[in-house]
């Protein structure tokens, strides 16, 4: 019996530390990610047909410099969507 005496009096004490002043609510901006290109402007990369290699240095080479000529026109592409992007104000 003397615990629950004991606990009703540090009862008030313990509601007492959680009425704590709060303070009014503010409002914060958070920045929001906004795609500047749509993801049906992005360009699939160049498709390689690896199945074509034959081992021949002479004949893969050709393949291989057709197709390092596509993925460096597709980089350039992506760099220049990127760099539209880097410039886009923030909406």
């Amino acid at each position: 019996m003397g615990d629950v005496r004991n606990l009703s009096a540090l009862a008030p004490l313990l509601l007492a530390a959680c009425s704590t002043a709060t303070q009014p609510p503010r409002i914060v901006e958070v920045p929001v990610p906004v795609a500047c290109l749509p993801a049906a402007k992005i360009p699939d990369p160049p498709r390689f047909d690896a199945v074509a290699l034959t081992g021949n240095a002479v004949h893969d080479l050709d393949l291989v410099t057709a197709h390092a000529l596509r993925l460096r026109a597709w980089g350039e592409g992506l760099h220049a969507a990127l760099v539209a992007c880097a410039a886009s104000p923030v909406r």
